[in-house]
């Protein structure tokens, strides 16, 4: 009820999520470590899921038509309360631009395909003609933000714009226009590895 009433959907679906809030498991301050596993078709998504490079999971993930051999990819057992699912993956995210959020070099927990509103939620987006300023590449994490009007379709977008968390980094800011030269490749689910 407080996420709600400050306004913090991005944190109430959190709580809705990981049940680990009431069970008094909550963070200990330590991060485990990834343990690499040979997945059986039992395990595949339920204890573990690929550990895919960003570049990789923007592609892979961005367009089904584009996604490498499952084979290729190491896969990575987790210590999570949430279950897992097909489309998730891990990918260890660069930069301090997200932190206290994401510490630079975490291994991150990433969803895919994002369902629902993307309106405050950390994403995973690929960027058709532009790159993050941090790293220089055309896949970045953010923070969405979009503003949008009414209009004789529905709505459409007025702008976008990808928030870093730490003020010390400026965000991305997208133009209606430029708006189908970004994909929103993946939802941040939370650190799972420093």
């Amino acid at each position: 009820r407080l996420a709600g009433f400050l306004g913090r959907a991005d944190l109430r679906q959190r709580v809705r999520e990981d049940r680990s809030w009431f069970s008094g498991e909550g963070p200990t301050g330590e991060r485990p470590t990834l343990r690499l596993v040979t997945p059986t078709a039992a395990t595949r998504y339920a204890s573990c899921v690929p550990l895919v490079p960003l570049a990789v999971a923007a592609g892979a993930f961005g367009d089904p038509h584009a996604v490498p051999d499952e084979s290729e990819w190491q896969w990575v057992e987790l210590q999570t309360s949430r279950a897992l699912r097909e489309g998730m993956f891990v990918a260890q995210v660069v930069g301090e631009s997200m932190q206290p959020t994401i510490p630079g070099g975490s291994h991150c927990l990433f969803a895919s395909p994002v369902t629902g509103t993307r309106q405050g939620r950390v994403v995973l987006v690929q960027l058709a003609d532009e790159v993050d300023a941090e790293t220089g590449q055309r896949f970045t994490v953010k923070r969405y933000r979009s503003e949008k009007t009414a209009d004789e379709d529905g709505w459409r977008h007025v702008a976008i714009t990808l928030k870093p968390d730490n003020v010390a980094f400026e965000p991305i800011r997208l133009r209606a226009e430029d708006e189908e030269r970004v994909t929103v490749v993946a939802e941040f689910v939370e650190v799972v590895a420093a």
